[in-house]
């Protein structure tokens, strides 16, 4: 899954009025302010608030499996890729259409321990493969989802992740959010609705560190 934001539904609304996202979102902002309780406002809108004041939407799994994105790698290895090609749903490229133009290239091996990265300097973005065995996060469709997620929080000026490793980069809350989409891509859509982001997300809102740069 992927947490958008009012941009991202802005457009899908604009696709598809019948969606109603926008006017959902406003549901919510009134739930909210009538002092309504998280749970409920997210099942009956599916809007919930992000740790950084900001609302997010969650849409399904836009990507096809990590056996299925690393056979078309490996077919066209060496070539830049198209991220189309690695999803089973396009929904994420009509929320935010920039996305079309990322350079995806694969490699057999992460470097030092990184298995993903995004290169704003060519819009690139490096998916590893090779990672059949280790967690979700580390395959071809989690890496993807995790990077792409740090694309959404630029897009939306949602709180953003960062490099390095350590407490302080466990802690920010966007890295923490691109950590939960990969959580929650194992939830069924039914938990997806019932399920708080707070509850499946590693390290608690008031532990994150939230920064917009």
């Amino acid at each position: 899954m992927s947490y958008i934001g009012r941009i991202g539904a802005e457009r899908l609304d604009g696709s598809n009025p019948a969606l109603g996202l926008i006017a959902a979102q406003k549901d919510a902002v009134s739930l909210l302010r009538s002092y309504t309780d998280m749970r409920h406002i997210k099942e009956g809108t599916g809007w919930e608030l992000g740790g950084d004041g900001k609302w997010r939407y969650e849409i399904s799994d836009p990507f096809h499996t990590t056996a299925e994105i690393e056979d078309h790698f490996k077919k066209h290895f060496g070539e830049v890729l198209n991220i189309r090609y690695c999803m089973r749903d396009t929904t994420l490229l009509t929320a935010y259409p920039a996305f079309e133009r990322l350079r995806l290239f694969a490699m057999y091996n992460p470097v030092k321990n990184i298995a993903g990265y995004f290169s704003p300097s060519n819009y690139g973005m490096m998916i590893c493969m090779g990672t059949a065995s280790s967690p979700f996060e580390f395959q071809s469709e989690g890496i993807l989802l995790h990077e792409v997620q740090h694309l959404i929080q630029k897009e939306e000026n949602f709180a953003r992740g960062g490099s390095g490793s350590g407490s302080r980069y466990w802690r920010l809350a966007g890295e923490v959010e691109a950590r939960n989409v990969c959580i929650r891509h194992s939830l069924t859509e039914e938990q997806r609705r019932t399920k708080l982001r707070t509850e499946t997300q590693d390290v608690p809102d008031v532990e994150q560190i939230v920064r917009f740069r």
